[in-house]
């Protein structure tokens, strides 16, 4: 036993120092001592007492070996520099120029290639000699990899001159360009982090184009660094998700640094360091989308989508209704000198309209308020004032009254002399206002990116939009021949206006139950009976225009009285509460959408409202159908509705964070995190085929 004891003693003592020689001896590869050359270089040749030089670690790299940044990420060691130096003589930290990163198999690492140089701000004593010379000496470290991983370590000096003048060394400019690539400065910053889906955001103030942004995450082990780091702009600037690990907690400090364009000024780059507490919050990433992106394009890619958006628009249940009386205005002008007036009056009050509506949008949300495309259509003054115009034209199509524009009055009867530019100017202002409810393909990202824009980029968009409203119409009173397909001017034209009154009047019917969602039943009531009224005196006065009644006295009483209905209405809708459009089982809210994703449930959200035609018709024709509900069912997504017929601001902003100004949006929801947005014109297929991808 004794002698077994003394037989383990031994061998332990021997392994002991077999690990201590181990250590001790460096390691040399068979081919090449070392892959990185080091040397100690100054940026003055002579140096004053009380100065402070630049002395920096120049590193020489052999091709494909790197060392590391002051963060090394995934793996490595950086770089680090012990000094020693003659009494009174201090050496700062190293300054850490931008760094690159290198990928090796999973790993993602931070470091330099190549010939950097790190520099460190030296300290000379006021009361150094002058004419004397000092040295500095340094034992260096670094880890130098490439398919491999080599510790590198080397024992440096360099002697400085002191005298009474200084004098630049032949590596000034090296230092120069160096200190230009080191981020001094720091960028107000806010991040939150999300537990559940392992999230971080970050938040940035708008410093500039955004082509190319990347995060250097200083805090250690904070990311997961080989993930994707999902850039999206918001209204105020950017924010960057990154992936979170378990080593990172709320509270927690997280330091970095964020690159934007390479830092290069010449591409409108630059580097900053951040320092910023984590706060807890509920984090959602909009990036998974097979749509249109145009958050990050440029103006004239966004005026683009926006100019074939208003192509689309006219074929749009809202607009189609009003730009049919445009088709009957040109056939009655075909082959006149009045063509011409009517496009251009028309062209003009579309673009005109979108002006002012475009420069009103940035105006309110220059005092803050989170405001989006039809914006408008939330106020039940607008919807009743809508409403009430169409049913004035319905009114007017079906022969109850007459009436023109002239140039300085409405004209009653048959006008003897009709001003072509005002009538088609008033035309295109009515488009345009009829247009707000609807969102056609193309039209939400558009917009999207220019409400977040500046004023001209905001306004120049709207503009392309209106110009593909007026294009077609202004063609063909340009190009007469191209109405050739059309029947001569005769009876069928006021058959037509009889037909059209149809769709008017449907248009008029679903703006009252728009306004029924939005005032209580009081308020609508006495509006309701003031549009009856209204139809009823419109009766009455065009049996006065016509001269078969003396009919003047009642359209009198009954406009009165018409006024007076509507008027207590919208009074009434101003003093009473509105009705909450927030409840039921199926309603949105944050809460709801973050409840069903830590189940591990697929959510999908319809953002719509009830003003908003294109949202209705995708309800009937696509979402409300038993193929696409069977689906949601089979599948256990969790369908809910984030309605904004009237205004709330957490709908708003979520709007915004996908890059959207207005509605239909849908969206859908993976409890991984990541988001899918679909078309704002559905089909069964595209949704069917949505739901399958989701699964897979």
């Amino acid at each position: 036993m004794m002698e077994s004891s003394l037989l383990f003693r031994i061998f332990f003592i021997f392994i002991f120092l077999f690990g201590i020689q181990i250590q001790a001896a460096p390691w040399a590869p068979k081919t090449k001592s070392n892959f990185v050359k080091a040397e100690l270089i100054s940026s003055m040749a002579e140096a004053t007492p009380g100065s402070t030089i630049e002395v920096g670690l120049k590193l020489t790299h052999d091709p494909h070996w790197h060392t590391y940044w002051r963060a090394t990420g995934d793996s490595g060691l950086p770089t680090e520099i012990q000094w020693t130096l003659p009494d009174g003589w201090k050496a700062g930290d190293i300054q850490w120029p931008i760094p690159k990163v290198f990928k090796l198999g999973t790993l993602i690492n931070y470091g330099y290639d190549g010939e950097i140089l790190l520099p460190v701000k030296i300290t000379i004593p006021a009361n150094q000699p002058l004419d004397s010379s000092a040295s500095l000496k340094a034992e260096v470290s670094w880890l130098m990899c490439a398919e491999q991983c080599v510790p590198g370590r080397a024992s440096l000096s360099l002697d400085i001159k002191v005298g009474p003048k200084p004098v630049s060394s032949a590596a000034y400019g090296i230092f120069q360009e160096t200190l230009r690539n080191v981020p001094s400065d720091s960028i107000p910053v806010t991040a939150k982090i999300d537990h559940t889906k392992k999230l971080i955001e970050l938040s940035f103030p708008d410093r500039g184009a955004l082509e190319n942004v990347y995060i250097f995450a200083q805090t250690a082990d904070s990311i997961s660094y080989g993930a994707p780091q999902e850039i999206v702009p918001t209204a105020n600037g950017f924010s960057v998700f990154l992936h979170a690990t378990e080593f990172i907690n709320t509270g927690d400090t997280f330091e970095g640094l964020i690159l934007v364009n390479d830092g290069k000024e010449s591409q409108g780059g630059w580097a900053k360091n951040f320092s910023v507490p984590l706060k807890e919050a509920s984090l959602t990433i909009p990036v998974k989308s097979e749509q249109l992106n145009l958050s990050q394009s440029s103006l004239l890619v966004s005026a683009f989508f926006a100019f074939l958006g208003g192509l689309i628009l006219n074929l749009m249940p809202c607009v189609f209704p009003v730009l049919s009386l445009k088709i009957i205005g040109i056939v009655e002008n075909r082959g006149t000198k009045n063509l011409l007036p009517h496009g251009f009056g028309f062209l003009t009050g579309i673009l005109l309209t979108m002006l002012a509506l475009s420069s009103l949008l940035i105006a309110v949300k220059s005092t803050g308020a989170m405001i989006g495309w039809g914006f408008q259509l939330q106020s039940p003054f607008f919807v009743c004032a809508l409403a009430a115009l169409f049913i004035v034209l319905s009114a007017n199509l079906l022969g109850f009254f007459e009436f023109s524009f002239t140039p300085g009055v409405l004209e009653v009867g048959a006008a003897k002399k009709r001003s072509p530019f005002l009538e088609s100017f008033l035309t295109g202002v009515l488009a345009v206002f009829v247009a707000s409810p609807c969102t056609a393909p193309f039209m939400g990202a558009a917009l999207g990116y220019a409400l977040s824009a500046s004023y001209i980029e905001t306004l120049f968009i709207f503009l392309a939009l209106g110009l593909g409203m007026a294009l077609p119409w202004s063609l063909l009173t340009v190009f007469p021949c191209l109405t050739r397909w059309l029947p001569k001017p005769g009876q069928w034209m006021i058959t037509l206006k009889k037909w059209m009154a149809l769709p008017m009047g449907l248009t008029a019917l679903w703006l009252l139950w728009v306004l029924s969602q939005q005032i209580s039943i009081l308020a609508f009531s006495c509006i309701f009976a003031g549009f009856l009224l209204c139809c009823a005196a419109l009766y009455f006065y065009g049996k006065f225009q016509f001269g078969k009644l003396s009919a003047k006295s009642v359209a009198a009483v009954l406009a009165a009285a018409t006024l007076f209905l509507v008027g207590g209405g919208l009074t009434l809708s101003a003093i009473s509460p509105v009705p909450e459009t927030h409840q039921g089982t199926d309603s949105w809210s944050p809460q709801k959408v973050d409840d069903a994703l830590k189940q591990g449930k697929r959510v999908f959200v319809d953002f719509t409202a009830s003003w908003c035609l294109t949202c209705q018709a995708n309800k009937l024709a696509v979402l409300r159908t038993s193929e696409v509900q069977k689906a949601f069912k089979d599948n256990e997504f969790v369908v809910l509705e984030a309605d904004w017929t009237n205004y709330d601001e957490r709908i708003t902003k979520v709007l915004e964070h996908f890059g959207r100004s207005g509605v239909p949006l849908y969206v859908i929801y993976e409890p991984n995190g990541s988001t899918e947005i679909l078309p704002e014109l559905l089909t069964q297929e595209i949704v069917l085929k949505a739901i399958k991808k989701s699964m897979n």
